[in-house]
């Protein structure tokens, strides 16, 4: 049946309509999704709607439903008080609509003369048709998942993006845009650059585009080097043209993944901005960067310097500053967020010049701060950016010689007879950061001092997991029974740790027969073979957390915080993780781990769910809130408890540069169990130098603040790494 065959009058009303029709899709805008944010993934029961914001008499608002392949909403037909009575007050909360707003809905009987419309608290109110009001549309569009994203005509929309009209779809919970070339295809080897929406046409932004080159991957299975695309997850469409109101738009959220820059994704199902966009009322964007040797292979001849991919980040950044709006997002609002490899960027982009500006806060989750680089003996520092001879030296030599190279007059003219995939799957696939002399300038971002700081004005949010190393460990390789600690360790590290192959990491941190750790048990020193492999294995995970993740992450909090070199910062452990399938040990599962097997060691505080590893990567889908529409089950009650709590913190973070909700914000959303939790544990305080603390995070937990780094004090002070150690 036609569009006129299922709303007749359509055939006069849309004689005097002001909306544009294109494809049989609505492409005027001002459109938000009220849905339920509870974030158990249950099916639409058709209490969401729409609101078209774009005040007009009610048949012309009834003709704009039915562009969006919907009808007014209708009080008989689904329950008020399950979302629009929460949602509708939140929108008179924020300001974005007035007190006693009201909003056309679908009338008792067609032949009435006057229409109706509710306000915020769901009462009904007789009106004269002509007058003009938003409409509130019925919102049929399924719950998504990883498994189900229907992104057919009958949810699509269209949303105008400089000149060009950009084809996105909707779900249940946000509009969303997938695959958008945010910048100019790149020649190998060179900068990228922001793409232009000035010339006028069409974009399907429907489905993802490619991964960029990586390990594993190919052009069959959606891996690339034209891959410089993003995506955007908005729970608000503005109006076209110069209606747009500041005052409406949304913070925004921009993900970097990780992946030791040789692998990831901007479309994994874990870091789906779905859930994130619509609980948190964010705008989401994540997108793709250039990886290993295409994204930062050094050739060192003042042309080709490497850091391509940190290029694209800050054309990611440039991209927002200009698009977002479009898309309802705050260009002045900016949060850049990473995990990993993704972390380390956003610890890296703090130090950019050219992106000085274009955020405006940064979360980094499990920065390898401590991971060793190219100064292997390194043990306090931060990240350090190599120097171009160095890292050709070490690196590139290899990579060309492995691609048969080295000798050859015109490097990039002999490396462009390999493909994108060849090259980046040659034995040696470079990963390093340099002072490439275009975005990098300095061996590492300064945090001891204002006078060399460029992020100044950002407020930062750092924290790990408590047992990160724990899933670079494989089940196969257990200590074995007669295996001392010390020769375990050196074993570990460079299997898993990055260590060079020969080295002793137990010297290079320190540790000899006669040379105990502090913050590790004697007994694993002594050579009487009392220790079990169950705590050489914990022992192992700590000392290696502390050093990769742990003590250089809070002296970096702490010197921040002591010189003002970010605005303010907070800092965080996450004590419940929940591993990603294909990214897991048994040992971080709370239910893999045997009963009475202690996996997490007797160094850190426990949590009451279980003795696990709190692994690397196992906080993502708390951040998200993406662990059911990812196919992962609540699995004892508190994981989406704990989401909810998580999203509640982020989107506090990225609205307010604070990560503390305000209460009256959760009481608006209706986010009753996080109110009731941040009331039981108390404010996250940011990071007083007199007093450092930090947050756990769980969910019912005894701790709320704690001190900065507490369970690995000891250990990082035997490591030479405490909080002091960046200070001058």
């Amino acid at each position: 049946m036609g569009l006129f065959g299922r709303f007749p009058i359509l055939a006069v009303a849309l004689a005097a309509c002001t909306f544009d029709i294109a494809a049989g899709s609505y492409g005027s805008g001002d459109l938000t999704i009220l849905a339920s944010t509870d974030l158990t993934g249950s099916p639409n029961d058709g209490s969401g709607a729409i609101i078209v914001g774009k005040q007009s008499a009610f048949d012309t608002g009834r003709a704009a439903c039915a562009l969006l392949g919907e009808e007014p909403w209708s009080p008989e037909m689904a329950e008020f008080s399950s979302v629009l009575n929460t949602a509708l007050g939140y929108q008179e909360y924020q300001h974005i609509a007035p007190k006693n707003q009201l909003y056309w809905v679908s009338k008792t009987e067609p032949s009435r003369r006057t229409c109706r419309a509710i306000d915020a608290r769901g009462r009904a109110h007789d009106v004269d048709c002509r007058k003009k009001l938003p409409i509130l549309c019925t919102h049929n569009a399924p719950v998504s998942s990883s498994t189900s994203d229907n992104n057919t005509a009958t949810w699509q929309v269209q949303q105008t993006v400089g000149n060009k009209v950009l084809t996105g779809y909707r779900d249940y919970h946000v509009w969303k845009f997938r695959g958008i070339r945010f910048a100019e295809t790149p020649e190998r080897f060179t900068y990228s650059r922001v793409a232009s929406f000035d010339d006028e046409g069409e974009v399907d932004a429907t489905t993802a585009g490619v991964d960029c080159s990586q390990p594993g991957g190919n052009a069959e299975n959606g891996s690339s080097e034209d891959c410089l695309f993003a995506n955007v997850w908005t729970p608000y469409l503005p109006p076209k043209g110069s209606e747009n109101k500041k005052s409406k738009l949304k913070p925004v959220m921009l993900y970097l993944y990780g992946g030791g820059f040789v692998t990831g994704s901007g479309k994994s199902t874990i870091t789906d901005g779905t859930n994130l966009a619509a609980r948190g009322d964010v705008v989401v964007v994540t997108v793709n960067y250039r990886l290993g040797s295409i994204g930062f292979l050094n050739l060192n001849d003042g042309v080709h310097n490497g850091n391509y991919g940190i290029s694209d980040m800050v054309t990611a950044l440039e991209w927002v500053h200009k698009y977002i709006k479009y898309f309802g997002g705050d260009p002045d609002n900016v949060t850049l967020f990473g995990e990993s490899a993704g972390a380390e960027s956003t610890h890296i982009l703090l130090g950019v010049e050219k992106a000085n500006g274009l955020f405006h806060r940064a979360a980094m989750q499990s920065s390898p701060d401590g991971w060793p680089g190219p100064n292997t003996a390194r043990v306090v520092s931060l990240p350090y950016y190599d120097t171009l001879e160095h890292n050709y030296e070490i690196t590139t030599t290899k990579v060309l010689s492995q691609a048969g190279c080295l000798n050859a007059t015109n490097k990039v003219a002999c490396l462009d007879k390999l493909s994108g995939f060849e090259l980046v799957n040659l034995p040696l696939n470079a990963n390093g950061i340099v002072r490439d002399g275009t975005y990098l300038t300095n061996p590492g971002l300064v945090v001891n001092s204002t006078a060399g700081s460029l992020a100044t004005d950002v407020t930062v949010m750092l924290g790990l997991n408590r047992d990160e190393t724990g899933v670079f460990i494989g089940e196969d390789a257990l200590p074995a029974a007669n295996q001392t600690f010390l020769d375990y360790f050196d074993q570990r590290a460079v299997a898993a740790f990055g260590v060079a192959s020969g080295t002793s990491a137990s010297a290079l941190l320190g540790m000899g027969p006669d040379r105990p750790l502090r913050g590790l048990p004697p007994s694993l020193f002594d050579g009487s073979g009392a220790a079990t492999p169950d705590e050489i294995l914990a022992a192992t995970v700590h000392l290696s957390t502390a050093w990769l993740f742990g003590c250089n992450a809070y002296a970096k909090a702490y010197s921040a915080a002591r010189h003002g070199a970010f605005r303010r910062t907070y800092a965080f452990q996450f004590n419940r993780t929940y591993s990603p399938r294909g990214y897991t040990q048994p040992w971080c599962d709370p239910f893999a781990v045997p009963a009475g097997t202690r996996r997490s060691s007797s160094f850190s505080s426990g949590e009451d769910h279980g003795d696990y590893f709190r692994c690397h990567a196992g906080e993502q889908v708390y951040v998200f809130g993406s662990a059911l529409r990812a196919g992962m089950p609540d699995r004892d009650g508190s994981d989406v408890p704990t989401m909810r709590l998580v999203v509640d913190h982020w989107a506090a973070f990225a609205r307010w540069g604070d990560p503390n909700p305000r209460p009256g914000w959760l009481r608006a959303r209706g986010h009753e169990d996080t109110l009731r939790e941040l009331e039981r544990t108390g404010r996250w305080e940011a990071v007083d130098a007199r007093r450092p603390t930090m947050r756990v995070l769980q969910w019912g937990g005894e701790k709320g603040q704690v001190p900065l780094g507490e369970g690995m004090e000891e250990l990082c002070e035997g490591l030479g790494a405490g909080l002091d150690s960046l200070e001058a």
